[in-house]
């Protein structure tokens, strides 16, 4: 019963609302003035259903009604409740004036001392279309203009921001001075296979994919290569002190590579489990686990090999520490593999070498505080002496 009531004195007041604007007009006029930014919208007459305004007086004003229509609708189609087109006019008007912010950026150099060139960033402007919304409707309720003014929209990325998610994270040198010229030619190209990649965050750098398979075709030559313990001629020799020197930049920037493997026997060039060596079955792969990109970049002096990693520097300082946890002495052999007590009258035919088993340990201070950790073991077997057969008495 109270329904009905309700529902009839709704209708006996839509009834007395039409007649009064004149019977039958399905809409109710509200001449308004916005400006933006000192700039009057002109041409607009906003017109309300109706029934519309009767919902508006019912909620206490167009300005309850379009707070309780903006939270289910949004600001554009609670404004064309309102209004016909309102929203999509204020919408358009407040796109037009509609500056986006530039974020800072960078360009890669290649010069040591200016590795990255930086461009500033720059603000936007736009204008609020609930808080224009908002004006409005009050505006519907009480009358007036509305004036409102665009608001500066900050970038996202700062010059600020770019210079920390590009610092200097790590550096690592080895020196190649005692190569040979095919050596040091095949160091030289993997490095500048490598020279300003940019592994983006979550991304997985390979080696073998980055540096591409090593062959004569594509310019990588004969040198000294290390299979079973031993030196042989291979193509591409040397590579692997450009994977040695990488992975111990990337053990010093606090990244933690997913596949790195030590040769099967020491290299003169870094201490004991601080090598890396790839092949085709072989590789040296990282993850960055940093939330920016990170830059590497290879410099390559008269006799060193150098990479330098930027990105956003972890907290603290990392070292590297090598230690020996066994040396394993090496047999005495003949030609056929006989273990020899008695190397009178023999011959030495290949120099016996000692085997190292070593653990590298990663060291991470902390405001003061150092905690220590296991990296990995490394296992470089023994190189058994060979003896020639005993010289007999004449």
């Amino acid at each position: 019963m109270k329904r009905k009531h309700a529902c009839l004195i709704i209708a006996l007041a839509l009834f007395a609302f039409l007649l009064s604007a004149g019977f039958g007009a399905p809409y109710v006029r509200h001449p308004i003035l916005v400006t933006i930014d000192g700039e009057p919208l002109t041409g607009r007459e906003v017109l309300t259903d109706a029934m519309h305004h009767l919902k508006a007086q019912a909620a206490g004003g167009y300005l309850p009604l379009y707070e309780k229509l903006r939270k289910k609708y949004g600001a554009k189609e609670a404004l064309n409740y309102l209004g016909r087109g309102l929203g999509d006019y204020l919408a358009a008007a407040c796109d037009k004036r509609k500056e986006d912010p530039l974020d800072a950026t960078l360009d890669r150099t290649k010069k040591k001392s200016v590795p990255f060139i930086y461009y500033k960033e720059r603000a936007g402007r736009a204008v609020d279309l609930d808080r224009l919304g908002k004006a409005v409707a009050r505006a519907l309720d009480k009358g007036g203009a509305v004036n409102v003014f665009s608001e500066e929209v900050l970038p996202k990325v700062t010059l600020a921001d770019l210079r920390e998610r590009t610092a200097l994270i790590a550096r690592f040198t080895t020196s190649f001075r005692t190569s040979g010229a095919h050596r040091r030619h095949n160091i030289a190209l993997a490095a500048r296979a490598i020279d300003g990649y940019a592994l983006l965050s979550g991304e997985t750098f390979s080696f073998n994919a980055v540096v591409g398979e090593r062959t004569e075709e594509r310019g990588f030559e004969s040198a000294n290569i290390i299979l079973n313990g031993d030196f042989v001629k291979g193509v591409g020799g040397g590579v692997c002190q450009v994977s040695t020197t990488l992975y111990n930049a990337v053990l010093l920037a606090g990244l933690t590579p997913t596949r790195a493997s030590a040769h099967s026997r020491p290299v003169g060039y870094v201490d004991y489990a601080r090598d890396c060596t790839v092949s085709d079955a072989i590789d040296f792969t990282f993850k960055n686990d940093t939330p920016y990109p990170l830059y590497i970049v290879a410099d390559l002096g008269e006799d060193s090999l150098t990479f330098r990693l930027y990105g956003e520097r972890k907290a603290g300082k990392y070292e590297l520490k090598s230690d020996v946890l066994q040396y394993v002495p090496f047999r005495a052999l003949d030609e056929k593999g006989s273990p020899l007590s008695d190397l009178t009258d023999r011959t030495l035919l290949k120099e016996g070498r000692e085997g190292v088993r070593s653990a590298l340990y990663r060291i991470h201070t902390l405001d003061g505080v150092s905690t220590t950790t296991l990296v990995r073991e490394s296992y470089y077997p023994p190189q058994d002496a060979v003896y020639s057969a005993r010289k007999q008495s004449a």
